[in-house]
């Protein structure tokens, strides 16, 4: 049974109306100035810089990187041999959270890790293309100061599909691949390609609709099936090891499951880590089960590379 922190937490969520007010964005799909608008007041969650907590324990280089900006944090003394580049959720419209910022801080206060958090293009402003762009450049810019033995990516929801879109785009032109990725709760399956009918009434943040929406606006002329988009179209060989989070009560777990299943058919390592009566990107969250997940991250952590 979930935790009397996590039951509040979902009871919280629910009475806020998240998942309506996003599923609402598809009515205004077709008027940019109108979807540009409910996008806005929906991002007043957003925390696009580091947070006192940060600021008061890191040093904080701003770089910019494809015309985002890349925040790489390291302790005093100067940057360590690793880091963590994080690229967070959002439904790639959204974000980062302060939930992102808190557990990227503790995690790599725990591995002994600099990370950084990259503030990627977002829709409806950009698309698919631009963002993987300035991912990339993030990637060289870190590969350069680190090298690719002492860097872990780590995504969720949309950064975990953006983090296997990454991976894929640097195999496929011969760069080098991190040692490892975290996905949690990864997007994979932008079109929500399985029946999930029985999982979305249980999924407290996500519905289909939403999903379906933020895929379309993603894709821009790619298309939403694209395999930068959904990348469980992708080819999935040759990929590093990734560890996959997913909570046993959202709607991604199929296809989750499906891609962990399809890497493994190529020889690639994937891991399944199931939360179970767990929530979309519960790793995350300030509650027993989310520091459980955390410490399981630390130990992936120590053992990439």
């Amino acid at each position: 049974m979930a935790s009397i922190r996590t039951r509040a937490a979902r009871r919280l969520v629910q009475a806020m109306g998240i998942k309506a007010r996003m599923t609402s964005l598809a009515d205004v799909e077709h008027d940019p100035a109108a979807l540009l608008s409910a996008v806005a007041k929906l991002r007043r969650s957003d925390r696009r810089r580091p947070p006192r907590t940060v600021r008061r324990s890191w040093n904080i280089d701003r770089v910019e990187c494809g015309g985002s900006d890349l925040f790489v944090m390291s302790h005093e003394g100067g940057p360590r041999k690793r880091v963590i580049l994080y690229l967070h959720g959002g439904g790639y419209m959204f974000g980062p959270f302060a939930s992102d910022w808190a557990a990227m801080r503790r995690l790599a206060d725990r591995t002994g890790t600099d990370f950084a958090i990259l503030l990627y293009p977002r829709v409806p402003e950009h698309d698919a293309r631009a963002t993987l762009e300035a991912t990339e450049a993030a990637y060289a810019l870190l590969l350069e100061r680190y090298g690719a033995g002492n860097l872990t990516v780590i995504g969720t929801s949309a950064g975990g599909g953006l983090a296997v879109a990454l991976m894929v785009a640097l195999r496929d032109s011969g760069g080098a691949l991190p040692s490892c990725a975290i996905l949690l709760s990864p997007s994979v399956d932008m079109i929500v390609s399985d029946d999930v009918s029985a999982l979305e009434a249980g999924d407290v943040l996500l519905s289909v609709d939403y999903v379906r929406l933020a895929g379309r606006l993603y894709a821009g002329d790619l298309g939403p099936d694209h395999p930068v988009v959904s990348p469980i179209n992708s080819d999935l060989s040759g990929l590093p090891p990734m560890h996959l989070f997913v909570a046993d009560s959202e709607i991604f777990r199929p296809s989750i499951e499906a891609f962990a299943e399809q890497a493994r058919a190529t020889g690639t390592e994937a891991h399944l880590i199931l939360g179970e009566d767990a929530q979309h990107t519960w790793p995350l969250a300030p509650t027993p089960e989310g520091r459980r997940a955390l410490e399981e991250m630390v130990e992936i952590v120590r053992g990439c590379g």
